[in-house]
C-alpha cells in the first residue's frame, strides 16, 4: 500500500451489475495506472481498506473498480453506499500484473471480478491476441462480457448452461489446444490459479510464462 499518495476522488457513479457484484466508477483528473495495476479504497475507519485492480483502460477519463459485495466484508457494504457526487479516498497505483509482452498471445483466465484487469488490459491495447476463459457461478457474472467477445472469448459458467458448455474454467482449459508459446494471466480464485498451474505443467508451459493475482479464496465468494 502507498499511503503516500493517498488522494480524494469524486464518485461519477455506482451500478448494480448482479446480485452482488457492482461497477464503482470515480473521476480520474492527474491519476495515472499501468493496466493491471492495484488501488486501494480506505473506508470511514483506518482500518477499512482494500486493494482492487483497475477496471478502465489506460486511456479512459475514469478509475473504475469491479467489486462484489461480500456479506462479512466491512468496506465492502460502505461502497454500495456510495453515491454520484460522494468522495472516497484511493492511493497507489502498485503492483506487478501488468502485459510483459504485447506481441505474445495471451491467454486469460479468471473467476468472478477477477476479469478487472483482462478488461483493462483489452480498453488498453485492442491489438492483443487475447484469449478469455472467465468462470463463475451464474451468467449475470460475466462481467464484460459484451466487450470481451471481440476477443477469442469462453464463457465458463458453474451453475447453467452458457453457449453449450457448463462447468468451471479447469474443465474448459482442458478441452482446448493450448498454445505452450503464449503468455498466461490467472486472476481470482486461488484455488483456481493452482489448479490452472498445474494443468499448465503438465500441457509444458513454462512457469515463466505464468503470471498470477489471486484475489480470494471460494469459501470466501
Amino acid at each position: 500500500m502507498d499511503s503516500s499518495k493517498r488522494q480524494s476522488k469524486r464518485v461519477i457513479a455506482n451500478e448494480r451489475l448482479s446480485e452482488t457484484g457492482y461497477l464503482l466508477r470515480l473521476e480520474r483528473g492527474d491519476f495515472k495506472f499501468r493496466a493491471g495495476e492495484l488501488i486501494s479504497l480506505y473506508g470511514a475507519d483506518s482500518h477499512d481498506v482494500r486493494d482492487y485492480t483497475v477496471a478502465s483502460g489506460e486511456g479512459d477519463s475514469t478509475v473504475d473498480v469491479l467489486y462484489r459485495l461480500m456479506p462479512a466484508g466491512i468496506l465492502t457494504r460502505q461502497l454500495i453506499g456510495l453515491k454520484p457526487g460522494d468522495a472516497i479516498d484511493l492511493s497507489g497505483p502498485y503492483g506487478r500484473f501488468t502485459v510483459r509482452d504485447k506481441k505474445v498471445p495471451m491467454v486469460f483466465i479468471a473467476t468472478g471480478t477477477g476479469i478487472a484487469p483482462c478488461h483493462a488490459f483489452a480498453a488498453s491495447y485492442p491489438e492483443l491476441e487475447l484469449t478469455v476463459l472467465h468462470g463463475c457461478a451464474t451468467s449475470e457474472d460475466l462481467f464484460y462480457r459484451e466487450a470481451l467477445s471481440r476477443y477469442n472469448y469462453f464463457p465458463c459458467v458453474s451453475g447453467q448452461v452458457v453457449e453449450g458448455f457448463r462447468g468451471r474454467v479447469t474443465r474448459r482449459l482442458e478441452c482446448l489446444e493450448l498454445d505452450v508459446s503464449a503468455h498466461y494471466y490467472l486472476c481470482g480464485a486461488n484455488e483456481m490459479i493452482y489448479e490452472v498451474q498445474d494443468l499448465l505443467a503438465e500441457y509444458g508451459v513454462h512457469e515463466k510464462q505464468i503470471f498470477t493475482e489471486p484475489y480470494y479464496y471460494r469459501a470466501d465468494d
